[in-house]
């Protein structure tokens, strides 16, 4: 029985699209033949019309080509290993079969320079809340087709006071706002190869104080009474009053047992600013509790985002 392919012009011989390699790295001109009940008689690969393999009972090789292929010889495909951006280029095969048919086909290969050298450079200088700008620019070698960014995990989108360049190369972020803080990751791309490049930027914010004290205290409630700093970078530091008069406490908790004006002042050491909160609060005894001290904690809570220490302002 006579063996026919019905791939004779060429047409479907290769999958769609160019075949996409990394510089240094290796692709497979992959042929969608079966393997044939006789062997092909000619298989011949080329490249801008300079001849790469020419298969009949032996092997030409043309130059430069001896330790970088691998032909199969049943299906016509071809390995080609440590890509140089040369290699880019309309590829032709031309099969004959045992029965003297002749199958043709092409595909395109586009290597592309490997991204490396990732890096994301940001401001020099400290950043304030509602106040402050920031360019964040990411930057890297090789052939970048896609730039991604990302803020915590999360894609980072455009928004009232984000603006991104043309090719997202840049983001600008104006002015920058406390939620702003966080670490911002880019990914570069191109079809054959990736790299991302991280910077954690920090935003400092002025303390906020809310309190949620009673005015009143009755003994033997156990109730636990706070002040919350709401918000501040880096961690505030605390002074503590007592009608007026400096306590010397200066710690984040602070007991007290007597009727009086309470204060607390709250300060960011970077920009100066100082936040107060004062309580007046009254103690009353209870039946049977009369000589008994009262020890009621006062807590602040700095919360900031993420730590303080430690970050810095690069990668």
């Amino acid at each position: 029985m006579m063996e026919r392919f019905s791939l004779c012009a060429g047409q479907g011989l290769f999958p769609q699209g160019p075949v996409n390699g990394a510089e240094g790295g290796t692709v497979s001109f992959t042929t969608n033949l079966s393997p044939p009940a006789q062997p092909f008689i000619i298989i011949s690969w080329s490249v801008g019309g300079v001849s790469i393999i020419s298969s009949t009972n032996d092997d030409s090789i043309g130059p430069g080509y001896e330790d970088r292929i691998t032909l199969n010889k049943t299906t016509g495909s071809l390995e080609l290993r440590n890509l140089t951006l040369a290699d880019s280029g309309e590829y032709k095969v031309a099969i004959t079969t045992a029965t003297a048919e002749t199958i043709n086909g092409s595909t395109e290969l586009v290597v592309y320079e490997n991204i490396t050298d990732a890096n994301i450079t940001g401001p020099p200088n400290h950043l304030f809340a509602n106040v402050s700008s920031a360019n964040l620019t990411c930057e890297a070698a090789g052939n970048i087709t896609a730039i991604q960014w990302m803020k915590d995990g999360q894609p980072l989108s455009a928004g009232d006071n984000i603006l991104f360049s043309e090719e997202h190369r840049k983001v600008s972020i104006s002015p920058v706002k406390r939620q702003d803080s966080g670490e911002y990751v880019c990914k570069l791309t191109n079809p054959a190869s990736s790299a991302t490049a991280s910077y954690r930027m920090m935003v400092n914010c002025d303390p906020e104080l809310t309190s949620t004290l009673p005015s009143i205290l009755n003994l033997g409630l156990g109730l636990k009474l706070q002040y919350v700093t709401s918000w501040s970078v880096p961690p505030a530091t605390f002074t503590w009053l007592f009608n007026g008069q400096q306590t010397g406490v200066h710690e984040a908790g602070y007991s007290y047992n007597n009727s009086g004006d309470y204060r607390c002042d709250a300060r960011n050491d970077l920009t100066g600013k100082v936040v107060s909160l004062g309580h007046s609060l009254s103690v009353k005894g209870t039946e049977g509790a009369a000589g008994i001290a009262v020890a009621v904690m006062l807590v602040v809570v700095a919360v900031a985002l993420g730590l303080y220490f430690g970050i810095t302002h690069h990668r």
